[in-house]
């Protein structure tokens, strides 16, 4: 069976699809993945057939505009900027994602991409299968993520109706680029938001994060949107790519030299002053008298040219899943693949949230007892300190690591998910 697998975003958002259709291929299917142009080889790299689809997220994140949207925690910019660049790459995108599909028996999208390949499924006759990385469909078990602060606990009425609005906006943006690409698919123009689109064929709408950090969702929602837990990279695709466990061997001796550090992963934050980021790690790490671990994945600090003292070491990216189960807790930006592998290893884990569905995970990890919410246009020496010193209580420790034996429990989950992309070719 032919899948394809239409994709835009950040690695964050292409991962997990990528980690699906390798489970796809080992079933046999023939798998071909649409990727932004930044991660075409990444994607090559895992295995899997790919080629180019929609516009480089990351560029528009890392430019002068993004990071000023990023500093201020503002998902209302960030979604103007993001939706600035796919109305310049709109025509374009309609191609791409035809491309890509073209002679599909199923088609597998994610949020990004569903509104696109709810049309192109219809105009081909191919199943349908959507993945959701954060909650996206309206429910009364909570609000449209950022709608409102993470720590409020409004009534369902409420939740509901930031979903019609969020929803409502959508459609209203997105309308005129998805009829013409129903024009060009032979399809009639719509008035309806692609999660009415989605309802009316019936498509299942895969959850591709845990229940347990989203206690009353699965109850709210039943089976057509199935909790069916993160999809993460197996070791051997991220060899693959680059990630290998070798090239660890000098850190993970620095590691196990002294007493587990305190993570902070600073890879997708804004981070504009080096000098003044390290001096506030090694505050923190003096205050609270714990070693530090800073990665600088694709931000501005430069691990090369960092400077810190004996008790702080900085890195370039690294492989979260060798590296944090020898930490003793994580600080970092809140995306849901992040915030899985450290709640995963049970760490306790502070999230300095930037934006999007990142609030809404701090929120959670605070919620359940496993960590701490802080923006990160709040982030100062002791407002950090204050969080770390949180996570490294025993009670939170405890808790966290009763949560990661569940997590830990529920890896069958590109399995599950594989199923029911099957299922909708029948």
């Amino acid at each position: 069976m032919k899948i394809a697998i239409p994709l835009t975003g950040t690695r964050g958002d292409v991962q997990p699809a990528v980690a699906l259709g390798l489970t796809l291929r080992d079933r046999g299917h023939e798998v071909i993945v649409g990727a932004p142009p930044n991660l075409v080889d990444f994607t090559a790299g895992t295995g899997l057939k790919a080629q180019p689809c929609g516009p480089d997220v990351q560029q528009l994140y890392s430019s002068e505009e993004g990071q000023r949207a990023l500093a201020a925690g503002s998902s209302l910019r960030l979604m103007q900027l993001v939706g600035k660049q796919m109305a310049e790459y709109a025509e374009r995108m309609n191609r791409e994602v035809i491309e890509v599909c073209a002679g599909a028996e199923v088609i597998v999208s994610t949020l990004l991409t569903e509104d696109r390949a709810v049309s192109v499924a219809e105009a081909s006759g191919a199943g349908l299968v959507t993945l959701h990385g954060f909650p996206g469909r309206k429910t009364g078990a909570y609000p449209f993520p950022g709608a409102l602060p993470p720590h409020w606990q409004p009534p369902a009425a409420v939740n509901r109706a930031t979903w019609s609005v969020a929803e409502n906006l959508r459609r209203v943006v997105f309308l005129r680029y998805l009829n013409q690409l129903r024009g060009e698919l032979g399809l009639r123009s719509t008035t309806k938001s692609p999660a009415a689109m989605c309802a009316a064929r019936g498509v299942s709408e895969v959850q591709i994060y845990d229940p347990a950090l989203v206690p009353g969702l699965a109850e709210d929602w039943g089976d057509r949107r199935p909790l069916v837990g993160f999809l993460a990279l197996p070791r051997a695709a991220r060899e693959a790519v680059g990630e290998l466990a070798d090239d660890h061997t000098e850190l993970l001796a620095w590691i196990d030299a002294g007493e587990p550090p305190v993570y902070f992963g600073f890879g997708s934050m804004p981070i504009r002053d080096t000098h003044q980021v390290l001096a506030m790690v090694t505050e923190v790490s003096e205050r609270l008298g714990r070693r530090a671990l800073v990665s600088a994945g694709w931000s501005d600090l430069d691990a090369a040219e960092a400077e810190s003292g004996a008790a702080v070491r900085v890195v370039g990216p690294l492989a979260h899943d060798i590296v944090f189960p020898r930490c003793a807790a994580a600080v970092h930006h809140g995306g849901i693949g992040t915030t899985f592998e450290s709640l995963r290893a049970g760490l306790p884990t502070l999230v300095c949230s930037v934006s999007f569905d990142q609030p809404m995970w701090g929120g959670q990890v605070e919620r359940l007892g496993v960590g701490v919410h802080l923006p990160f246009a709040k982030l100062d020496a002791d407002r950090l300190t204050a969080g770390v010193r949180t996570l490294l209580e025993p009670e939170t420790v405890a808790r966290t690591r009763e949560l990661a034996g569940r997590l830990a429990a529920r890896s069958d989950a590109a399995e599950r998910a594989a199923d029911l992309v099957e299922a909708a070719a029948r």
